[in-house]
């Protein structure tokens, strides 16, 4: 583990956002220890990331409240990004999470497979953050490869995309997943890491299916650790091009949202098996770019690694 003798506040906060990446209880529990030291000596970028791990709950119960406190004390301090970010929640003075984790009612748009569309999901100023904090992160979207258990560049994916780890998240993208969570009814710790993805013209995702294959060994591995991926939640942050649509041909449904909409697919049936019928394709964009967050729903916790359980 690099070493964090003698670092200043944003040395402390620059190793912790490395650590992070490691993904082991060991380095997460030193990441958050050295964001709160960054955090106390007043660095804006540490008030914020520290929000960001109030707001997500990562290893602590979640607190929005403590998440905006810590914003404003980052606005405080010169943060435009904490200052874009009260201004985007509505909390420049006051919050009320129970109005920001209402949802609109959901609309069934079939039943084999289940499918849900919920109108206005996310307003127009959220669906522009994202794609705004997103777009410069971009690199090569990924598919599943059953043999390495990692993801791999392939021809049947050519849009661009990017996973939000903590580290690219914050208390707004928080707040998105907390609704998210809200409308499925399912909680926050089954969900994967959330994908931000860009179609530009004539890029697309084949047909493919979000389960996993249980008859495939690499599919059946992860199943064993991570537990089936059940649901697809897609919210459209744009609707200002041609084309694009999501296509799923054993249902007969083509489907594209409007700019905030949200579409929520089962990927197995009700017996919880892998369901044929929810196969679908990113059709390509004829123009314009299309921009879609993709939240992907396990069936249960992860097995604990390194010694826990």
């Amino acid at each position: 583990m690099p070493k964090s003798d003698n670092l200043d506040a944003q040395g402390q906060l620059d190793l912790a956002r490395e650590l992070f990446d490691e993904l082991t209880p060991e380095a997460f529990s030193r990441a958050v220890a050295l964001t709160e030291s960054a955090a106390a000596s007043g660095l804006a970028d540490a008030l914020c990331q520290l929000a960001t791990i109030e707001a997500v709950g990562a290893g602590r119960p979640r607190s929005f409240e403590k998440a905006l406190g810590l914003l404003r004390q980052a606005a405080a301090v010169g943060s435009n990004d904490a200052i874009a970010q009260l201004a985007l929640l509505g909390a420049d003075e006051s919050f009320d999470v129970a109005n920001l984790l209402a949802v609109p009612k959901a609309a069934a748009l079939s039943e084999s497979p289940r499918m849900r569309v919920t109108e206005g999901f996310a307003d127009t100023e959220t669906c522009d953050w994202i794609v705004s904090r997103s777009r410069h992160k971009l690199g090569p979207a990924m598919v599943w490869d059953q043999q390495s258990g990692t993801g791999k560049v392939d021809p049947a994916r050519s849009n661009t995309a990017v996973e939000l780890r903590l580290t690219e998240m914050d208390v707004v993208l928080a707040l998105l997943r907390a609704r998210i969570s809200a409308a499925t009814r399912l909680p926050e710790p089954i969900f994967e890491t959330p994908q931000v993805m860009r179609y530009t013209a004539g890029q697309e995702f084949k047909l493919h299916h979000d389960f996993l294959d249980p008859n495939l060994p690499g599919h059946a591995a992860d199943i064993e650790r991570r537990g089936q991926r059940i649901g697809t939640f897609l919210i459209y942050l744009n609707d200002d091009f041609e084309g694009g649509e999501t296509d799923f041909p054993q249902a007969g449904i083509t489907f594209r949202g409007k700019k905030g909409d949200a579409l929520f697919f089962a990927n197995v049936a009700r017996d919880g098996g892998p369901d044929p019928k929810s196969i679908h394709a990113g059709k390509p964009p004829t123009a314009g770019e299309k921009w879609i967050f993709s939240q992907w729903i396990r069936d249960r916790l992860p097995a604990m690694q390194h010694g826990q359980s």
